[in-house]
């Protein structure tokens, strides 16, 4: 039987800009800069335990118990600084998840309160879009050295007229698992569609940081396309009331 459970590991104090672009004019303010200690906000960092079909995986990592023991040396400073994690080392996924089987880590993208965590899985098999790896790699300053020392392996996207940026992929080949690419928060953000009778969730990642977000319209402060962006929050919006929609469900959303 299908079944999501929602992990939340602490929480990462940022600008007030992340979840919402239009709280600053300056549109890189979501890097902290020049803002003081005392308005940063703090926001929930989930990520999504699944089991559907003969599959146990996770979407997304969340927080590595390695920022209870030293965050600098784990993120380095500049992502220590624009997105500073508060964890108890037994919010980990890895610790709340102890026992139970995760066949592999599929990620909605590689930003450090998504992939930090990935670092407490041995030898477990992790995918991603090719056309994010690519892109973290050209953006050191985005994505630091949290990459270090990771190996992953490449969702095999296909033309798809039906999917909303023209490239979807049946992850293990069953129907239980679509992927969907959406250039819009980064190059390789990935929305998974969750199947089982017809009836699905949607885990977006960071295609909107609340349901506020699709919504109303809400562009987060990081962005690699704000036209894609605010396409995919409209689809969004429409799939969240389609009847076979058992819902949608993102990172950093206040419950």
């Amino acid at each position: 039987m299908m079944k999501i459970e929602t992990i939340q590991t602490g929480w990462t104090l940022v600008s007030s800009s992340v979840p919402d672009r239009s709280k600053h004019r300056w549109k890189k303010a979501y890097s902290r800069l020049f803002q003081s200690k005392n308005s940063r906000i703090k926001v929930p960092v989930k990520c999504f335990y699944v089991t559907v079909a003969d599959h146990a995986f996770l979407i997304d990592a969340g927080w590595s118990e390695q920022v209870v023991d030293n965050a600098k040396r784990h993120l380095g400073f500049g992502l220590n600084f624009a997105s500073e994690p508060v964890m108890l080392k037994t919010e980990s996924a890895n610790h709340q998840l102890k026992g139970k089987p995760v066949d592999c880590i599929l990620m909605t993208h590689l930003d450090c309160d998504h992939v930090s965590g990935v670092h407490d899985f041995t030898e477990k098999k992790i995918i991603c879009a090719r056309e994010e790896y690519e892109y973290a790699h050209k953006n050191g300053i985005r994505y630091g050295k949290i990459l270090k020392g990771l190996t992953f392996e490449y969702i095999d996207f296909r033309a798809d007229t039906q999917a909303i940026f023209g490239k979807s992929s049946d992850v293990f080949g069953d129907g239980s698992v679509i992927a969907y690419l959406t250039p819009t928060h980064s190059a390789g953000s990935v929305i998974y569609k969750i199947m089982e009778n017809g009836k699905y969730y949607l885990v977006v990642g960071d295609n909107g940081y609340m349901k506020a977000s699709w919504e109303k319209g809400i562009l987060p402060g990081p962005l690699y396309n704000a036209d894609n962006m605010m396409k995919c929050l409209k689809w969004i919006k429409g799939k969240s009331k389609d009847k076979n929609c058992l819902g949608v469900l993102c990172a950093h959303e206040h419950m």
